[in-house]
């Protein structure tokens, strides 16, 4: 029923179901019969008249049945994506098929290199003439033998794969011999993330991974090969119970939420009731005003796309060229995709500009580049060997003094031709895999989306492989602002989130750990204020920096960088001792050394040296830098902390979010009258630390009485 008109009042003035309100519930028609009878037979014990009890018993039957049977068209409840629904579910069909030709593709290439060795013993007694036709056949008997084992197994982990959402927890149930079953708690969900491959993608299925913000201590939970519209619908729920939770609500069997006397049915309950909230509502305990006032979608989110919510989303940035290939992808949703489901109200969205995603795609290249770097030292590495003997008597007739035209003939000859040629083709090489590493990136980032949903921050990105991450604000510890070099001098950073993360395997994650999540990689200085304020208005409220480190840092500053942890400082004594010790060795008779080999000695030494003094110069402005531009800020709720030099990074982060906070000193600082500020928050796995070196104690005084714990009107302390 919508409105008054489609009910009634019985005697005791309590609103009561028509029977066409009763016979919208699939099932409950006959559990509520005729208004006079129900009266009869039942009596109202509960606040409820014996007809809207039973109307509430019959929306339970049916909310009990087999959610997975096929129904009627036009029924309501085919509509409710699977994971909303109550009970056990499994994962796609594509876990037993597309799984066992992954592991079936795993086994035979472990075959086939195990039996590397032992193939020409196998087939050496074989007649030629028989030899194809038995290679052919046994190796069609192994793949066909293969492909049954590893598809049953795939078959008998999906049938003991389910996952099942409670009241209070999420539940995922494994294994076939040793049974498996791992519980998370709806208030420990921190971030509800899709991956997919390329095929993954165009089948419309994804993996998810459940983030439990456990730190080092727990593991994240991973769902692999699930719909789409599936993986949509079950981060929307799981945070919605989540959001019940923390309210101090509860939740029933069917996900009906009950906060603070409101009474919000599930979208599986409002299925079974035909549409009908209100009533759904009252007949669970809701008050009778209910009706008297507009009644939204239940906080299930529904199960359609709200155009309305998504269309009054704020989007800056503007869009790229690759934007509209991943919108393509993005509306056909693959194979098995489904119907796309609403996950909230968006109230902020920003993407990448096409100079954005070129110059994202250089900065991501640029990792990538300390391979390039070995794959030429490697080429130099084969070429001199190569020509080890040519360079090798080269130097022997130098070092003689004796034809040294000879040698610069020697010398042209050796890099006249094939060399410099050999040259030519290593660059190029390296030139195309860099523009190979550039494409990829861009590739990688193309589609990219941020945006604030709600209470959450939603990062995507993809064109081929598209990866999902989401994290709820709350999770967030820190806001962190990153300028290489090269971004320094055209006034770019790399804005990106420090959150609460689980241990994990995974490497890739590990790095996206150790990285935090970038949620813009290529934006202007001046736009930064403008997309914290967009995604995390919490953490807008940025403090003026005003402790600077001492003026003695800068002396201690040069010393530590350009010599204690300066591994070229370190390489070059090793070479000025081991020198001074094969010239004392080559005097005294001890050591004999060719020539040829002396004079390679030599040209590396002086290399080496030459080294250290470029290192320790770029060490030496490095430290001014830092010296100049670090700085600590802190006000009422938040504090900063900005570590500059030849890069620079500014750290952000509320107050209540600091775990402890401490100065430490060694002997020599304490001569020098400074401290070394650390400030611990729980981002990463087991928490992050952040320092600023060489504070006056004055100024680290005055800090550390900032840091300790207040007390409230309770007599509590805390961060706040």
């Amino acid at each position: 029923m919508s409105d008054m008109r489609n009910s009634t009042f019985d005697q005791e003035g309590i609103l009561a179901p028509s029977d066409s309100a009763c016979r919208k519930a699939p099932g409950a028609a006959d559990a509520c019969g005729s208004r006079g009878e129900t009266a009869q037979e039942v009596p109202a014990t509960d606040g409820l008249s014996a007809e809207w009890r039973a109307y509430r018993d019959a929306l339970s039957a049916a909310a009990r049945a087999d959610a997975s049977a096929p129904f009627a068209p036009g029924d309501a409840r085919a509509a409710v994506p699977e994971p909303l629904r109550p009970g056990k579910h499994a994962v796609h069909h594509s876990y037993i098929w597309l799984g066992g030709l992954s592991a079936m593709g795993a086994i035979m290439v472990a075959v086939l290199i195990s039996m590397v060795g032992s193939i020409p013993s196998l087939i050496e007694d074989i007649p030629a003439a028989l030899l194809v036709p038995i290679v052919l056949g046994g190796g069609l008997i192994f793949a066909i033998v293969l492909a049954g084992i590893a598809f049953f197994v795939q078959w008998l982990s999906w049938k003991n794969l389910r996952y099942e959402l409670g009241p209070s927890e999420f539940a995922l149930f494994s294994g076939v011999i040793s049974k498996k079953r791992r519980h998370v708690p709806y208030q420990r969900v921190q971030s509800v993330n899709q991956q997919a491959g390329v095929l993954q993608r165009v089948l419309g299925i994804c993996n998810v991974k459940i983030d439990t913000a456990g730190g080092a201590a727990n593991e994240a939970v991973t769902l692999r090969y699930v719909r789409v519209s599936d993986a949509e619908a079950l981060r929307s729920e799981l945070f919605r119970r989540k959001k019940i939770l923390l309210a101090g609500g509860s939740i029933d069997e069917f996900g009906t939420a009950f906060v603070g006397g409101e009474v919000v049915p599930s979208a599986w309950i409002a299925a079974c009731a035909g549409g009908d909230v209100r009533s759904a509502a009252f007949a669970f305990g809701a008050d009778a005003s209910i009706f008297d006032r507009s009644f939204d979608a239940p906080m299930s989110e529904g199960f359609a796309v709200d155009a309305a919510a998504a269309g009054g989303a704020i989007k800056v940035g503007g869009g790229n060229v690759l934007d509209g290939a991943d919108e393509l992808l993005g509306d056909l949703r693959g194979v098995f995709g489904g119907q796309e489901v609403a996950t909230g109200a968006v109230s902020y969205e920003s993407g990448l500009s096409n100079k954005e995603l070129f110059f994202a795609g250089l900065s991501g290249a640029a990792g990538h580049f300390g391979v390039i770097i070995a794959g030429i030292v490697g080429l130099a590495g084969a070429v001199v060997q190569f020509f080890q003997s040519n360079i090798e008597s080269w130097i022997e007739l130098a070092f003689d003094g004796s034809a040294a035209a000879d040698g610069a003939d020697v010398l042209g000859g050796l890099f006249g031709s094939f060399a410099w040629q050999l040259a030519l083709w290593a660059v190029l090489s390296v030139l195309a895999l860099w523009a190979f590493s550039v494409i990829g990136t861009i590739v990688q980032y193309g589609g990219f989306k941020v945006r604030r949903r709600e209470s959450r921050i939603e990062v995507e990105h993809g064109l081929l492989q598209r990866t999902f991450h989401g994290v709820d604000v709350d999770r967030v510890q820190t806001v962190i602002v990153k300028q290489s070099f090269v971004r320094r001098l055209i006034g770019y950073c790399e804005l990106s989130v420090g959150k609460i993360d689980s241990a994990t395997q995974d490497g890739q994650d590990k790095q996206m750990a150790a990285r935090g999540v970038v949620i813009h990689p290529f934006v202007k200085m001046d736009r930064v204020p403008e997309l914290v304020s967009g995604l995390l208005p919490e953490f807008a409220d940025m403090p003026q920096e005003t402790v600077k480190p001492a003026p003695i840092a800068l002396r201690r500053a040069i010393v530590r960088r350009g010599i204690i942890r300066s591994t070229m400082f370190w390489v070059a004594l090793a070479a000025i001792v081991g020198r001074m010790v094969l010239e004392a060795g080559v005097r005294a008779g001890v050591l004999s050394v060719d020539p040829g080999t002396f004079a390679i000695l030599e040209i590396a030494f002086a290399g080496c040296i030459a080294l250290f003094v470029i290192v320790f110069a770029l060490n030496v402005i490095d430290a001014a830098l830092w010296h100049r531009g670090s700085g600590l800020g802190y006000d009422d709720s938040f504090m900063s902390v900005t570590n500059d030099g030849l890069s620079r990074r500014t750290v952000v982060f509320p107050r209540k979010k600091i775990q402890y906070g401490s100065l430490v000193t060694n002997p020599f600082q304490r001569m020098a009258h400074v401290s070394i500020v650390s400030a611990v928050t729980a981002a990463g796995v087991g928490g992050t630390t952040e320092q600023l070196w060489d504070v006056s104690d004055e100024e680290a005084g005055r800090w550390l009485e900032w840091v300790r714990p207040r007390g409230n009107a309770q007599g509590e302390t805390s961060f706040v």
